[in-house]
């Protein structure tokens, strides 16, 4: 999948209304792009809301605009509360 601007990004999903986006940062921008996507998850329109998740999705930048090349997906969000810990501790290292 190619989308001919960073503005254009919109995350698969389905009919059932199982994603919803609840925020996206750029981390990097240039001939390697990085998004970071806040998402939560359900499995059916029924079901209730799971997360939040940290998705990344790393785009290359080519002719005809942005091509997703690699993501990474947590699946608990226990993961994205440890990654915040360790990120406020590394920010506590002395530089």
């Amino acid at each position: 999948m190619i989308v001919p601007d960073l503005d254009d990004l919109v995350l698969d999903h389905d009919e059932d209304g199982a994603l919803e986006e609840v925020g996206r940062r750029i981390l990097s921008e240039g001939p390697w792009t990085t998004v970071a996507f806040l998402v939560r998850t359900r499995r059916s329109f029924d079901s209730p809301w799971e997360g939040p998740f940290l998705w990344l999705h790393r785009y290359q930048k080519v002719p005809q605009g942005y091509k997703l090349v690699s993501r990474f997906h947590t699946t608990e969000s226990s993961q994205l509360e440890r990654l915040c810990e360790a990120l406020r501790d590394w920010e506590q290292l002395p530089s």
